[in-house]
């Protein structure tokens, strides 16, 4: 039986909330390949967490959407809900602009012969804590408030 809200849906089950865990599973997995370079200086790293961000931001392209249409599905009178809404989905937009400005200092999977480490490391550590409390902000929606799931 469902609450008689239209969901967002792929293959029957509600989209926003299996999306979300392709760019937090990317995003955080680049924040160690990052990681691993500063320690290791093996391009290898360098190149993974590249990738990794580029795919997280397209994903998140996908997540970001159907986020949306989730929000603007809060029942009315549900003031506690939208506010914390509001605030994963400030959490969630941050960590993306956060891990595009780490892609711009990236500048492409080849590791750069001097210059951005820091700045890379230092944005895609920021866009990851970001991430994991909008992460858990998400959770706290799905779990406490019923948005984005199936009666």
């Amino acid at each position: 039986m469902e609450s008689g809200i239209k969901k967002f849906k792929v293959l029957g089950h509600p989209a926003h909330v299996p999306f979300t865990h392709f760019p937090l599973a990317l995003w955080t997995a680049a924040f160690c390949g990052d990681l691993a370079y500063a320690w290791t200086a093996d391009p290898f790293w360098w190149s993974f967490a590249f990738w990794d961000i580029a795919l997280g931001l397209v994903l998140g392209g996908m997540t970001l959407l159907t986020g949306f249409y989730d929000f603007f599905l809060i029942p009315e009178g549900k003031p506690l809900t939208v506010e914390t809404a509001l605030r994963h989905m400030m959490a969630m937009l941050t960590a993306a602009c956060l891990f595009g400005i780490s892609l711009y200092f990236h500048r492409g999977p080849a590791p750069p012969t001097q210059g951005p480490l820091f700045l890379a490391l230092g944005f895609s550590g920021a866009g990851t804590l970001f991430l994991h409390c909008g992460g858990w902000l998400g959770g706290h929606l799905v779990y406490h408030h019923g948005i984005g799931y199936d009666d």
